[in-house]
């Protein structure tokens, strides 16, 4: 065989090799998804074979640049580290033949001894490069090294993106795992959430279930009380936080729409930095943010993920529901107590008013009282103190409900204590006024009208304390009004109070009233007014209606006048008639 026939024969052989090595290492390229394994071999298999001593191969990152995967003969500390290409590679390129501006770290490359670069391409898109030193024996790299090369960096890039594809899939299960793992944990701590409607459980809860699924040791949580933020829970602070006594921190709390992350760059959160917190998350109902939830640092300093912040929002926003039912709860079952004890109050306020009327036979008498609320601050009287003296009085003390009722009740036990002295009138009056000054505050008053009328002689003395002035209607159908006496309960002490006395004929009417009667509202704020008052009572006179019939038309009257207006105030009416 001649020397032409020798050579051909050599390079066929030589091919094969290639080839056998080739198909081999694509069996073990194509038998691994893991990267770092994949490049280990495409480094090591060329290294072996062309006698070289150092090399390192590259894998592609998500943000354009490449990291050191495999060092081999170089220091193990470049590992992990990025370089950066401005072009693609179409092939092997020496590293002495690139222009600088197509390679950056051309420099820092050369000075680890690299001369040539084999870029992995798969779909035309680089997802890896190996690199390597010159040959032991410093020959010069020949063609069909560089087809050998080319066709093993394409083999490998299918193998890189295969593990690249299997690695995603593996961080896709990862988070599909977590993700269940976290409704997992979102439904039974809903279950034990649902269970409970006390607030310290509550919090508990989520305090343990924060800090058991995000491995922290620091928290701090605010809740919405009144307009401010106020702390709920504390663990591992260092100090006590106080609530949040300025009102910019206030509102940057009650603002927080989204989960902010509490950097260098978060100045407004610097006193909550300072406390070693670095996360902050609204707790939020009804796209309001009712609470805030603020972390320290997770014990593995790993920084936290986009789905973690997800999962605390989404566990916080589901406690603060929780907390919203404990307090809605908590409210229902203060509104029934407070209803109860309403309930009480009502029962003992309609037992200080009479239910029956003294039976005279010169006298018809009725009184009536409607409140607004449960109870209200009307008061009125008519009673017998032995035989000779019939005392009529009615009373409104200013404000509603509760507080007045119980005012109310201090003016019936007043009067009925001084009656059982024998005082006469103007003292009675003048007592009582002391007795509401000395026991109330400024803003507390009543008015008051007191009258006393001897039954057999019909006549009546009266002290008017700033009552609205009652009516005399006579038979003839005029009136005169009852304004004699001096200033309400209450305003100042040691008063002294006017009488009037008025001798009462037959057919005469007596009608006492408080304000809630003249300032009856209809739907458009019109009041009902004296004036429409006095023209029922005529008309009631001149009908001979007695004082029951005149009440109940009263009433009939602000009904249809209020059309369906809700009562402001309590309604009271006291009356008396002189039959003969």
């Amino acid at each position: 065989m001649n020397d032409r026939g020798q050579s051909l024969k050599h390079k066929l052989d030589q091919r094969g090799v290639e080839l056998k090595s080739l198909f081999e290492l694509s069996q073990i390229l194509n038998a691994s998804l893991d990267v770092r394994r994949v490049l280990n071999n495409c480094l090591l298999t060329p290294m072996g074979r062309m006698m070289i001593s150092r090399g390192l191969a590259l894998s592609a990152d998500e943000k354009g640049g490449f990291v050191i995967k495999v060092v081999k003969g170089l220091p193990s500390d470049l590992l992990e580290r990025k370089i950066y290409f401005k072009r693609q590679f179409s092939g092997p390129s020496l590293l002495h033949e690139m222009p600088d501006e197509s390679c950056p770290n051309k420099e820092f490359l050369e000075s680890l001894g690299i001369e040539l670069i084999v870029p992995m391409l798969n779909a035309n898109k680089m997802v890896g490069a190996i690199c390597f030193g010159p040959k032991i024996t410093k020959q010069e790299f020949a063609a069909h090294e560089f087809e050998f090369l080319a066709s093993l960096s394409s083999i490998a890039a299918s193998a890189i993106e295969n593990a690249f594809m299997f690695q995603r899939l593996e961080e896709v299960n990862r988070r599909l795992d977590k993700k269940v793992q976290e409704l997992n944990t979102l439904f039974e701590v809903g279950k034990e959430l649902n269970s409970t409607l006390d607030t310290n459980k509550i919090l508990n809860i989520l305090v343990f279930t924060i800090m058991g699924e995000m491995a922290v040791n620091k928290m701090l949580i605010y809740l919405q009380k009144e307009n401010r933020m106020e702390p709920a829970v504390s663990k591992g602070m260092d100090v006590k936080p106080d609530a949040v006594d300025k009102d910019d921190a206030n509102k940057l709390l009650i603002n927080l729409a989204v989960p902010r992350m509490i950097d260098e760059n978060a100045d407004e959160f610097s006193p909550w930095r300072r406390l070693g917190l670095r996360v902050a998350v609204p707790l939020r109902i009804r796209e309001e943010t009712r609470g805030v939830l603020l972390l320290g640092p997770k014990m593995s300093r790993q920084p936290y993920k986009e789905d973690e912040i997800e999962f605390l929002s989404t566990l916080g926003n589901r406690a603060m529901i929780s907390l919203e039912n404990a307090r809605l709860f908590q409210e229902a079952l203060e509104k029934e107590r407070l209803e109860e004890e309403i309930a009480i109050a009502r029962e003992i306020q309609q037992r200080l008013l009479p239910n029956s009327f003294p039976e005279l036979k010169d006298f018809d008498i009725y009184g009536l009282n409607i409140p607004s609320r449960q109870v209200g601050g009307d008061y009125f009287d008519c009673f017998l103190v032995h035989e000779r003296r019939l005392v009529v009085a009615i009373g409104d003390v200013s404000g509603k409900g509760v507080g007045a009722s119980l005012l109310m009740s201090n003016l019936h036990a007043g009067l009925h204590t001084l009656l059982q002295s024998g005082a006469d009138i103007r003292t009675i009056v003048k007592r009582l006024n002391d007795l509401i000054y000395a026991n109330t505050n400024f803003d507390k008053f009543i008015t008051f009208f007191y009258a006393e009328i001897d039954p057999a002689a019909k006549t009546m003395t009266y002290v008017n304390a700033g009552h609205n002035p009652p009516y005399i209607f006579h038979a003839d159908g005029s009136f005169e009004l009852l304004e004699k006496g001096g200033l309400l309960l209450g305003m100042m002490p040691d008063v002294e109070y006017e009488t009037g006395e008025v001798l009462l004929r037959p057919g005469d009417r007596l009608v006492t009233f408080t304000d809630g009667v003249t300032e009856a509202q209809a739907v458009n704020g019109d009041m009902y007014e004296e004036e429409r008052l006095e023209e029922l009572i005529a008309r009631a006179v001149a009908q001979g209606m007695n004082i029951r019939q005149l009440a109940d038309v009263l009433i009939k009257e602000l009904e249809a006048f209020s059309h369906g207006a809700p009562q402001a105030d309590d309604i009271t009416m006291l009356g008396l008639h002189v039959v003969k």
